[in-house]
């Protein structure tokens, strides 16, 4: 008898308790209307396939205001199947339409990354005229050649698309850049440029890198040759 009585004394407890937070909750939401919603219940990684997040529950339904309802919320879940997740995805996130993408236009191709009206160019540079490795995917460089009346800044402020098969990071990318090998060693760096300025790079000789600051305001620079490597300023800074 006492543990019957204990048994009906828990589930009355437990329904009251059930009954209070209810009315905690509509009262929060000062009696709102309440519309089904799809939350991110667990971190989904960017490729992840709608149907894994759906049968692994990484996205659960749930209540929401309708007035905080986002209009392109999902009404049905099962709409992400066939379909990868396009970004990395926060707990608690609602679920909306174009978080989860056909995979062939989830895919981000190298020649995607080239700017309208550009092409890119690789040339192959050592240690001492690739500012001894410490240019990175996503700086900017000078390129100095030799010319007939001397040495010459053939373009500046030139982007560094790639270095190696390492391409300059997109927002979210969290992989470590590539730089030009150390200690001698030849290696690829690749630009994204017009076309006319990659065909001038391909015929460059002798093909010097400067890495400039970000922000950096190209200024036209005189021929250096050996007559006029001596004249000038006592110091580079004046």
């Amino acid at each position: 008898m006492i543990l019957i009585v204990a048994v009906v004394v828990a589930l009355v407890a437990a329904g009251a308790i059930y009954s209070y937070l209810n009315s905690v909750q509509d009262r929060a939401y000062n009696n709102a209307k309440l519309v089904k919603v799809y939350r991110v219940d667990k971190d989904v990684k960017k490729g992840l396939p709608g149907e894994q997040a759906i049968d692994q529950e990484y996205v659960k339904s749930g209540d929401i205001p309708q007035q905080y309802r986002p209009t392109t919320a999902l009404t049905d879940i099962n709409a992400i199947r066939g379909k990868v997740a396009l970004n990395d995805l926060s707990s608690g996130q609602i679920v909306v339409d174009g978080m989860f993408v056909e995979p062939r236009v989830a895919q981000v191709s190298f020649a995607q990354r080239i700017p309208a009206g550009q092409v890119a160019v690789t040339i192959s540079v050592d240690s001492i005229h690739g500012v001894a490795g410490l240019v990175v995917p996503g700086d900017q460089v000078n390129i100095l050649a030799n010319a007939p009346d001397g040495t010459r800044y053939l373009f500046q402020n030139v982007n560094v698309l790639a270095i190696g098969n390492t391409p300059a990071p997109q927002p979210g990318d969290t992989t470590t850049a590539s730089t030009i090998p150390t200690g001698g060693g030849s290696g690829l760096i690749t630009f994204a440029v017009p076309p006319l300025a990659a065909a001038k790079i391909s015929v460059a000789n002798n093909v010097y890198l400067t890495l400039v600051p970000p922000g950096n305001q190209p200024v036209p620079v005189p021929a250096v040759n050996p007559n006029s490597l001596f004249s000038g300023p006592l110091t580079p800074y004046a």
